[in-house]
């Protein structure tokens, strides 16, 4: 019996361990698939955002993005607020202030007078014009089209024999019925305005005149291979400044030889944001690696601002000093704070309120001579950033690494050595932001007409950015 008893109780330890393995194995895969669940709510929560969010840099209160759907009619109400001031005890209205117009446009002037039967005062004296009260209407002709009709003279003896003609005019389309205005405005509507050539065509067809997409696409690589001098000399000018700003964007070509038409290739953007006059260059390419990087900055010596990708490693030499973008680093715990698992939220809108001051104070001071910001920069921003490192570094360990707070903390602590090094460093900027915001407006333009046909064409449109934002930026009129 005793015999009996002791086996059955070996029995039940030998159960009880199974069973306590069983659980200990379930409570494991219970963690995993909650990870995995978290995950997988972090990756909706972002598609939902993309496709319905707003995409913003602000660090924006819930009270703000409420304003999404009813802009126009709180930006009217921001202006008639603008627009009353209180004083002591009552509200006094003020009147509206606008800008004033360009005195570059052309201006008529419109001259009215009294009729001569009122130009009399009360008591019958004459009157007579003392000065004028001046105020501006602003008049928009729609763009007209003119041909223009080349009429060549053609010599001949007295003989009858046919002599010689007047040569044609030099085009930069041979044969062609594109004028230089005609290809600016092409040009310009397409890659400043971002309209696709297939509105383009649209519109002359409303005019009666039939001009395919077809026809101005081969206008535009014709019309870029033209201005290839020019870009050679920005390039140059580019590789003389303090520092280059680099990133880069998706493009689709479709038509690459040896290539998928849904292969991706890219644009790889520069340029130089401490320079009073920016020059941005676009570049194509199917391919996004160091090879390129480093052709790119093949005969430059200098600082170069890039993200944590890792085709800017080879960067960093004798020549080259790499500087971190905050704008990534920032965006990315942006994502943990809206998009992430509810767990890591707080510790995200900690990092991004730091960031929020970090930036608030770079404002502050964005005036003040390169030795001064240094100081400023170190005495308030550099505990701002220590702060955010104590963060990553207490924490980095207890968050899951695919999640969306567990890859901001990765960046940034790899990043932090370049995320910071602007502090010392006057005349250099906390981030990629002057070469983002030229991406979003190549994005604009792609999201118009989403792809290149041809690597002509993708080559045709690096170029064309290049002048026409280059031109923007330094105030060129982007029409001539």
């Amino acid at each position: 019996m005793l015999q009996e008893n002791i086996s059955a109780n070996q029995n039940l330890e030998v159960e009880n361990l199974n069973l306590r393995s069983q659980l200990a194995k379930a409570v494991e895969k219970n963690k995993h698939l909650e990870s995995q669940i978290s995950w997988l709510m972090e990756q909706v929560n972002t598609l939902k955002r993309a496709q319905f969010g707003k995409g913003s840099e602000k660090w924006e209160s819930q009270e703000q993005l409420k304003m999404v759907f009813n802009e126009v009619e709180a930006e009217v109400q921001k202006e008639e607020d603008a627009k009353t001031i209180e004083v002591k005890s009552y509200a006094k209205k003020k009147r509206g202030y606008r800008k004033p117009l360009p005195q570059n446009l052309p201006r008529e002037v419109v001259r009215i007078e009294l009729p001569e039967s009122e130009q009399v005062s009360e008591s019958g004296e004459q009157l007579k014009i003392i000065g004028w009260e001046v105020s501006e209407k602003l008049k928009y002709e729609p763009a007209k089209t003119t041909v223009i009709e080349y009429h060549r003279a053609k010599y001949g003896a007295d003989s009858g024999d046919y002599e010689k003609t007047a040569p044609p005019v030099p085009s930069v389309i041979p044969k062609g019925i594109a004028t230089p205005e005609l290809l600016s405005a092409i040009i310009v509507s397409k890659y400043a305005d971002g309209l696709p050539l297939y509105r383009l065509e649209e519109i002359f067809t409303r005019q009666g005149i039939d001009l395919s997409r077809g026809t101005m696409a081969r206008w535009v690589v014709q019309a870029s291979k033209s201005l290839t001098g020019i870009r050679n000399v920005l390039s140059d000018k580019l590789s003389e400044s303090y520092a280059i700003s680099c990133d880069e964007t998706k493009v689709q070509v479709l038509k690459e030889k040896g290539r998928a038409p849904e292969d991706l290739s890219w644009m790889i953007v520069r340029s130089n944001p401490t320079e009073d006059k920016k020059i941005v260059l676009f570049d194509y390419s199917c391919a996004r690696n160091q090879k390129l990087i480093g052709e790119l900055f093949l005969d430059y010596s200098g600082k170069v601002i890039c993200d944590g990708l890792n085709i800017y490693d080879r960067l960093e030499s004798d020549l080259l000093k790499r500087f971190g973008c905050n704008m990534h680093s920032r965006r990315k715990f942006e994502s943990a704070a809206v998009d992430g698992a509810k767990s890591g939220k707080g510790l995200a809108s900690q990092v991004m309120d730091l960031y929020k001051k970090i930036y608030a104070h770079e404002e502050e001071i964005k005036n003040l001579d390169p030795p001064e910001k240094v100081l400023e920069r170190n005495k308030v921003q550099k505990p701002l950033f220590d702060a955010i490192k104590d963060i990553v570094d207490q924490n980095q360990l207890k968050v899951p690494h695919k999640s969306k707070l567990g890859l901001a903390f990765h960046y940034f602590q790899n990043e932090y050595k370049y995320l910071t090094l602007y502090l010392d460093d006057g005349f250099m900027p906390p981030d990629n932001g002057y070469i983002e915001r030229i991406i979003r407006k190549f994005a604009i333009g792609r999201n118009n007409w989403l792809f290149s046909d041809t690597p002509q064409g993708a080559e045709a449109s690096s170029l064309f950015y290049s002048l026409v934002i280059t031109a923007i930026d330094i105030r060129i009129n982007k029409a001539s």
